[in-house]
C-alpha cells in the first residue's frame, strides 16, 4: 500500500486541534434537546440524569483503560478510532427511536471524547514547533472547553430554529467528523510504535513518581473548575425557564455558551503566563463566581447569577489551563498520554458530581437545598485547592518548572 503524503506540522497541529473541539462539542450537542426526546419517548428528569451519566462513564471508561493505549501504539490510531465511535454514536441519535438507543449513543459519544482527550492532547504537544511550550496545554484546554461550549448553542439554535430538530443537527455533525476523519490520515504519526513491540492491554493511567506531587495539585484544582461547568450547565437552563420564564433553546443554548467562550478568552489573553500564575488568579475567581452565582440561584437576582458566569467562565479558563500546563511541564514524553488522560479523569469526575448528586440529594434536602449543598461543597474544595497550590508556588519545584517552561 502506498504511503499517504503527509501534511505540515503547523497543518496537522490545526486538523488535530479541530478535532478535538469538533468531538467534544459532539459531547454536548445532546443537552437542548433532553426535554425534546423527553417529550417524544416519555421520560422525565430522572431519566435524564442517566443519559447524562452514562456519557461521563464512557468517557471515564476510556480514560481510564485506553487513556494511555497512544503511548504504545501512537496518536493517530487513537485519534481515527474516536472519530468512528463519533460517527456509530451519531447514527444512534440520527435512527433514535427509544431511550436505549439515547443510551447507547451517549456511552459511545462519550468513549469517543475520552479516546481523542489524551491522544489529542499528547499529539499537539508533540507536534508543536514553537518557543512557547505552554501553546499546546492552551490549544488543547481551548479546543476542549470551546467545544463543550459550542454544543449547547449550535444545537439549541437549530432545534428552535430548524426543522427536524433532533436530527438535523446530527446530520451536520456527523458530515464534518467524516470530513476530519479523512485528514487525519494525512497527519504524521508524533510518537510511533516500537516495531514488534507487544501492547500492554492493563489500564495504563497514572503520573511518573517523580510527578506525583504536582500532578495531585492539578486534580484537586481541575475538580472543583468542571464541577462548576457541570452546575453552570445544568443550572442556568433551569434559571433561564424558571425564573426568567424564558422557554427558548437558543437562549438556553447561548448563556452556556458564553461561560465556557469567556474561558477560552481567558485562556487566550493570558496564554504567556505560567501555569501557576494562572492557577493562582483561576482559583479565586472560581470561588467568588461561585458565591456569587448561588446568591443569585437563592434570591432570583439575574445579574448576580450573570456576574458569576462571567467570573465562572474566566476563572475556570485560567484554573483548567493552569492545572494542565502544570502538569505536563514536569512529564516525560514516554509517560505523556497516560498522565494527561489521568488530569482529565479528575476532571470528568468533577463534570459529573453537579447533575449526580444534586439528583440524588433532591428528594431528601429539595431541589434549592441540594443545589445549595453541592455549591458550599465546591467553594471550600477550590479554597483548599488554592491553599495547597499557593503554599507550594514559592518552592524549589516551582522555580524549576518555571526555568523549564521559560526554555
Amino acid at each position: 500500500m502506498p504511503r499517504l503524503p503527509q501534511t505540515s506540522y503547523r497543518t496537522s497541529f490545526a486538523i488535530i486541534a479541530a478535532t478535538f473541539a469538533l468531538l467534544t462539542t459532539g459531547g454536548t450537542l445532546p443537552i437542548p434537546l433532553y426535554t425534546l426526546w423527553g417529550n417524544e419517548f416519555g421520560f422525565g428528569p430522572e431519566t435524564t440524569t442517566w443519559v447524562f451519566a452514562i456519557y461521563v462513564f464512557g468517557t471515564l471508561l476510556a480514560l481510564i483503560f485506553f487513556g494511555g493505549l497512544s503511548d504504545q501504539v501512537g496518536r493517530r490510531p487513537l485519534a481515527i478510532a474516536a472519530l468512528i465511535l463519533a460517527i456509530a454514536s451519531t447514527l444512534f441519535f440520527i435512527f433514535a427511536s427509544s431511550v436505549p438507543m439515547l443510551l447507547a449513543a451517549r456511552f459511545l459519544s462519550g468513549v469517543s471524547v475520552g479516546l481523542i482527550t489524551s491522544a489529542a492532547t499528547a499529539a499537539l504537544s508533540e507536534l508543536f514547533r514553537g518557543r512557547n511550550k505552554a501553546f499546546p496545554a492552551m490549544i488543547s484546554t481551548a479546543a476542549n472547553m470551546g467545544g463543550l461550549g459550542l454544543g449547547p448553542l449550535i444545537a439549541g439554535a437549530s432545534a428552535q430554529y430548524l426543522p427536524a430538530p433532533t436530527v438535523l443537527i446530527f446530520i451536520v455533525f456527523i458530515s464534518l467528523v467524516s470530513a476530519v476523519t479523512v485528514l487525519t490520515f494525512f497527519v504524521p504519526e508524533t510518537h510511533a510504535r516500537t516495531p514488534g513491540a507487544k501492547i500492554n492491554w492493563t489500564p495504563r493511567v497514572g503520573v511518573p513518581q517523580q510527578a506525583r506531587t504536582v500532578y495531585w495539585k492539578s486534580a484537586i484544582a481541575v475538580v472543583p473548575t468542571f464541577t462548576l461547568l457541570g452546575l453552570f450547565s445544568s443550572l442556568t437552563p433551569r434559571f433561564i425557564a424558571q425564573t426568567l420564564q424564558i422557554h427558548n433553546l437558543a437562549v438556553a443554548g447561548l448563556a452556556t455558551f458564553i461561560l465556557f467562550e469567556i474561558g477560552v478568552t481567558a485562556q487566550l489573553l493570558f496564554r504567556s503566563r505560567g501555569p501557576q500564575w494562572s492557577l493562582l488568579r483561576g482559583l479565586p475567581l472560581l470561588i467568588l463566581s461561585l458565591s456569587l452565582v448561588l446568591t443569585g440561584f437563592l434570591t432570583a437576582n439575574f445579574l448576580l447569577f450573570g456576574a458569576g458566569t462571567v467570573l465562572g467562565g474566566f476563572g475556570a479558563g485560567l484554573a483548567f489551563m493552569g492545572g494542565l500546563g502544570q502538569l505536563t511541564g514536569v512529564v516525560e514524553h514516554e509517560s505523556h498520554a497516560k498522565s494527561v488522560a489521568a488530569y482529565f479523569i479528575a476532571a470528568q469526575s468533577g463534570l459529573a458530581v453537579p447533575v449526580l448528586t444534586i439528583g440524588a440529594l433532591t428528594p431528601a434536602l429539595g431541589l434549592t437545598g441540594a443545589t445549595t449543598a453541592v455549591i458550599v461543597t465546591v467553594i471550600v474544595l477550590a479554597a483548599i485547592a488554592l491553599a495547597i497550590n499557593a503554599k507550594s508556588s514559592s518552592g524549589p519545584a516551582a522555580v524549576q518548572q518555571v526555568s523549564a517552561q521559560e526554555k
